[in-house]
């Protein structure tokens, strides 16, 4: 294993070079900043925080985040009116502003991302105005923490993560943020120790690094039904791991039990994707014999972490109807760019026109239910009684067709994400089949989509 992890290293872990020329960039940034703040007259502070400030960066990822700290006094208004100012006196027209909790602006400078963060200087963490205002703590208790030797334990566990497709705290990903690594690096003391503790976690596990429950029990009741719990260090009514799905937390504890046993690069480095051709496509639909189609529209203009969420609010609305009219929905997935799409796979897109209504069972009187359904335009042959003993019916379908039902879901549009109804209400349109190869030139879709009729386990590739 050390052969292996030694080679992810080198890999992985920026070079002097590498670092001296992110160091260089991030230094300008903060000067450009405090000039900004200095010009517009504001009383503010600068601060490095995020991977880049404690060295915990990937080579392939170095994003900078710059935070512009704020007095506590300030009204929420002020902060970001103030906050946006600075950001833009910096940026100028390379800026992007997007809006999470409260707006923000990313630039490209000199090739890196960057992302210019307004906060609040809080002097208690678990009294926060935002989220956003942790960051400054998190950095300071982290940097306070870790040594150039745990800070390579990080990049194993990043790499690692994200390897296996859990890296990323986004509502896209639901995964390992950053941060939550570099805790669980701190606690456990390294990768191996980590792999080895982690292939034996079951759902509900809490770490508490800072001892602030003195009963296990207790951080469970507080952060139900999740299936991490790790204790933030530095606000403790707060899960740093909040964002892991169970799917992820299973895949991640999979992970670590497949490499304890066939330790390999592909835990690190998977194969990546083959790409269908419009030809392939034509070869997985017909042996899989299954009927896909996916619903698309043009995305809201919001960001990430809030179009997400309304897109699995929504994926979950359709699939749950499809399921009460009958129709097997075998898997369903959402994905966005420009574009946003609700993918669903169905056993079948034709139903019969019959379909049974069951009763209750013989000690309980079915009076009610039998006379419903005789007076019922829709009935085609009962009272009857099953061998199990229960009164049936056999009534008409009233969607056969998995088409027809889609297009009227859409036009009803009940359940749906907010900004997701708004879009879907301007246009949309539904691809079947073969019709699925008309989208296989849209930016990103060709590989969601093969990522899709081909899905493993990354490491099994």
């Amino acid at each position: 294993m050390d052969g292996i992890l030694d080679e992810v290293l080198r890999r992985i872990k920026p070079t002097q070079e590498d670092i001296r020329f992110v160091e260089r960039v991030a230094s300008e940034i903060i000067q450009r900043t405090g000039e900004a703040i200095s010009r517009l007259g504001f009383s503010a502070k600068t601060m490095l925080v995020g991977s880049v400030a404690r060295g915990t960066w990937l080579r392939h990822d170095p994003d900078i985040d710059v935070f512009i700290l704020f007095e506590e006094t300030l009204t929420r208004e002020e902060l970001e009116q103030r906050g946006m100012a600075v950001a833009r006196e910096v940026a100028g027209p390379a800026g992007e502003e997007k809006f999470a909790e409260h707006p923000y602006v990313t630039m490209k400078f000199h090739g890196l991302d960057i992302d210019l963060v307004p906060c609040y200087d809080v002097a208690d963490p678990r009294r926060i105005k935002s989220a956003v205002d942790r960051s400054p703590h998190h950095q300071r208790y982290v940097k306070a923490k870790l040594t150039p030797q745990l800070a390579d334990e990080v990049l194993l566990l990043k790499q690692f993560a994200s390897g296996i497709g859990v890296y990323g705290a986004e509502l896209k990903r639901q995964g390992f943020s950053g941060y939550l690594c570099e805790l669980l690096i701190l606690h456990y003391g390294s990768f191996s120790k980590l792999v080895e503790e982690a292939s034996k976690w079951v759902p509900g596990e809490v770490i508490d690094i800072l001892s602030y429950y003195s009963d296990k029990s207790e951080p469970k009741l507080i952060f139900e039904n999740q299936p991490l719990v790790v204790v933030d260090p530095v606000d403790p009514g707060r899960n740093a791991a909040a964002a892991v799905s169970l799917q992820n937390f299973s895949i991640f504890v999979r992970a670590c039990q497949d490499f304890l046993d066939r330790p390999s690069l592909r835990f690190f480095f998977p194969k990546r994707v083959k790409l269908l051709t419009p030809a392939g496509l034509d070869r997985i639909l017909k042996r899989r014999g299954t009927r896909l189609f996916c619903i698309i529209f043009r995305s809201p203009q919001v960001v990430p972490d809030v179009l997400y969420p309304q897109l699995r609010k929504t994926e979950r609305a359709v699939v749950t109807r499809l399921a009460q009219e009958g129709f097997e929905v075998l898997r369903s997935d959402v994905w966005a760019d420009s574009i946003s799409v609700i993918l669903v796979e169905l056993a079948v897109s034709k139903l019969s026109g019959v379909k049974t209504r069951v009763g209750p069972p013989p000690n309980i009187s079915a009076k009610d239910f039998i006379q419903e359904h005789l007076s019922s335009r829709n009935c085609l042959a009962g009272p009857m009684v099953d061998a199990a003993g229960r009164v049936i019916f056999e009534v008409k379908r009233e969607w056969t067709d998995a088409l027809a039902l889609l297009k009227d879901i859409m036009s009803q549009r009940i359940s749906f994400g907010k900004h997701v109804s708004e879009a879907v209400s301007q246009r949309y349109r539904i691809y079947e089949g073969e019709g699925l190869k008309k989208l296989l030139n849209e930016s990103g879709f060709r590989e969601f989509l093969s990522e899709y009729l081909t899905r493993r386990l990354p490491w099994y590739r």
